[in-house]
Formats: structure tokens, C-alpha cells, sequence
């Protein structure tokens, strides 16, 4: 997908800018956080597409993004991770010569939940990120502190915090509470918490699962999602015990889905032992369901962006008394739509493509390239 022309050669800083990102619009089946932010960048004139190694060598490009570098670079044979590794870093020194093209990297994770390709390769990935990255891009100021104090080549790199925007127009969230329920064969007055998407062994389930069962409250329990490996599902099930209270449903859930579970719940947990952005506690908050996360990484930043009211953190393990406390918040008044106006799309564009342009042409700007933040730090 592209803007509707092909900007100028000018120099300006205003100009629309050419983006080539990796990804762009390839994953939003998975994931439509990338094609929403470049959707609405387009919008507004530049030119986004997903990121052409043949494009950085015989193309005009002003800014290339990487979003999860890992991914991009380390997964598959050894030969293929080499060869992208190398084309890749080639391609971008020929576009540098050519049009002065910068590389931004969006830290959504600081290290990958999962171990890719040998020490030698992820070696040379980083050795790629340190040596070419001109600018970052955070979801949290937590994450960028966090980003900087694991890579300590890029601290004297400039930095944009842009807030993970809603999905509120990529989902369906108008399924009424009942009729999600009715659909779910779950008894209307039950009092539910869920845990819904893809299950990695970081995400604490089978403990949640172990919290519910060894209790005596009065609650459902929804785990639905396709585990990551047989062992994990084994585990999952075995937890349940054959609980009636426990709902499981561990299999590859569509968006309608997804969606039905979310709205027949009065709460979302997720128990992570790991944390630092989570695109599922903002999918859950799109469905103006409340969300109970573990107070690590940007969780308490989201907590500050959307309200106490809607983003319950806690400290340590999530217990029985934590349980407790969570069904005790959950059952409390609240508004029936949560309030997102901080993870607006428009403003979340717009700041990215300001921190595009002070690093295309920092001498341009007033005054030296600073620190810049979006409305999470206002």
C-alpha cells in the first residue's frame, strides 16, 4: 500500500517522505498494528511500503523502520539469516550514499521472548543495530530507558515515545456482553476473567489456570488461545484438573473470536512473568473490557495513560489474595467505554512522522536534536 503519489526530490524536511518498513502492511492479518500507524502515515501524503532490499539499491528512500529485527533477520537457516544480514546492510549503506537514508528501530520488545539463530548470527545482528540505527522509537519511556540500557552505543541516539495505539478500528467491538456470552454457552450473571490469544510459556497461564483451581471462588475462568507446543497445552489441561470453573478452548482463535471471548468477560488477566508493551492488554481495553498486568515494563505507564478504573497493576505473584483483590476491582462501577483518546491514531502518526523528519534533517529544526515525547509523558 502507498500514498496516492510519489513525493518530489526536494530537500525539505516538510516534504512527503518515502518509508520503507519492515513490516508495513505484509503481517496485518496477525497483527494490524503496523498497517494501522501506516495506513494513517499515508494519509497524511508520504509513501509507505513494506521494506525492498532491491528498492534500498535502485530506489529513492528516505526512512526504513524496523519493527521486529529479530524476526526479520534471524529466523529461517543459517544461510538465509547470513544472507540477509548482508544484503540487508549493503542495501542500506547504497541508500545512504544515495539519498542520506536513515534507519529507526521501534523497540516493542528489548529482547525477543524466544532464542534465534547461533551466538555468531545474533552477534552480527546486533553488531547491524548498534552500527546503523539512527533513531529510536519507543512505546513507553520505560521501554526507551530499557532499550538504551541494553544497547549502550545507541544512548546518545535520539529517542520518540509514541503510546501503542487502540484497536478500535480494526476489531468488531460492539458484540453486546450477552449475546457474546450466549454464543460462548456461558451463564449470564457468571462473574468471568479471561486470558485470550496466543499462549507462550511467558504469559503465566498454566499458573493462572492453578490460582482458579486451587481456590473457592465463585468465577470463570476462559483460557482461550493456541499454545505454543504440545508440552504447554499438556500442562494447561492438566492444571484444569477437569474444573468446571475452567474454560478452555486452546486453538487458533479468529479476530470474531478473540473478540467474543473478550466481551463476554468482566475482566482480562494477564499474568506475565515477562513484560514490557502487550498489544492484548490494548486489545482488551478496545473492547472496554478492564485489565489486570503484572507492574513491569510499560504497564504502569499504560495504567496512567488510560486510568486506575481500567488498568489494575499488581506487584510479585498473581496469587490467590491477588485473585481477590482482582474479582473485588472488577466488580466495581465503570463507564461502558474505556477512555483512549491518549492511543489515538492520528497523533500517534503524526509524532512519528516528526521524529522521521528531526532525524532526516536535525540542523533544519530549532535548536539541536533533543529527546522528544508524545502525550505518554505529558
Amino acid at each position: 500500500m502507498t500514498a496516492a503519489r510519489e513525493p518530489g526530490l526536494g530537500d525539505s524536511a516538510a516534504r512527503p517522505l518515502v518509508i520503507e518498513a519492515e513490516p508495513a502492511f505484509r503481517t496485518a492479518h496477525a497483527n494490524p498494528y503496523n498497517a494501522r500507524l501506516y495506513t494513517t502515515i499515508a494519509e497524511e501524503g508520504h509513501t509507505v511500503r513494506d521494506l525492498s532490499y532491491l528498492r534500498l539499491f535502485t530506489r529513492r528512500v528516505d526512512i526504513v523502520h524496523l519493527h521486529w529485527p529479530e524476526l526479520t533477520f534471524l529466523t529461517g537457516r543459517r544461510w538465509r539469516v547470513l544472507a540477509r544480514l548482508l544484503l540487508f546492510r549493503a542495501g542500506l549503506r547504497i541508500a545512504r550514499l544515495r539519498n542520506d537514508t536513515k534507519l529507526v528501530w521501534t523497540v516493542h520488545n528489548v529482547a525477543s521472548h524466544e532464542q534465534r539463530s547461533t551466538p555468531r548470527l545474533r552477534a552480527m545482528h546486533r553488531r547491524l543495530l548498534v552500527e546503523e540505527v539512527d533513531a529510536l522509537i519507543s512505546l513507553s519511556a520505560g521501554g526507551l530507558d530499557a532499550a538504551r540500557a541494553a544497547y549502550p552505543e545507541l544512548a546518545g541516539k535520539p529517542g520518540t515515545v509514541t503510546p501503542h495505539g487502540h484497536y478500535r478500528l480494526d476489531y468488531d467491538v460492539s458484540l453486546p456482553r450477552a449475546e457474546a456470552r450466549a454464543e460462548r454457552g456461558i451463564d449470564a450473571d457468571a462473574l468471568v476473567v479471561a486470558s485470550v490469544g496466543m499462549i507462550r510459556s511467558y504469559k503465566n497461564i498454566p499458573d493462572l489456570v492453578r490460582t482458579v483451581v486451587g481456590g473457592e471462588h465463585d468465577v470463570r475462568l476462559v483460557i482461550a488461545g493456541k499454545p505454543a507446543g504440545s508440552a504447554l497445552a499438556a500442562e494447561i489441561v492438566a492444571a484444569a484438573d477437569s474444573d468446571p470453573r475452567v474454560l478452555l478452548d486452546l486453538a487458533f482463535q479468529s479476530d470474531a473470536a478473540i473478540m467474543a471471548w473478550i466481551r463476554a468477560s468482566d475482566v482480562v488477566v494477564l499474568p506475565y512473568r515477562a513484560i514490557q508493551n502487550s498489544g492484548s492488554a490494548i486489545l482488551a481495553l478496545s473492547a472496554d473490557r478492564p485489565v489486570v498486568v503484572p507492574a513491569l515494563g510499560a504497564m504502569r505507564e499504560l495504567q496512567q495513560l488510560v486510568g486506575a478504573d481500567w488498568v489494575r497493576c499488581y506487584d510479585g505473584e498473581f496469587d490467590a489474595a491477588e485473585l481477590a483483590r482482582t474479582l473485588e476491582w472488577a466488580a466495581e462501577p465503570r463507564p461502558d467505554r474505556a477512555p483512549l483518546d491518549r492511543l489515538d491514531w492520528g497523533s500517534i502518526a503524526h509524532e512519528t512522522v516528526a521524529a522521521y523528519q528531526r532525524v532526516r534533517a536535525p540542523a533544519r529544526l530549532d535548536g539541536p536534536l533533543t529527546e522528544a515525547t508524545a502525550s505518554v509523558n505529558r
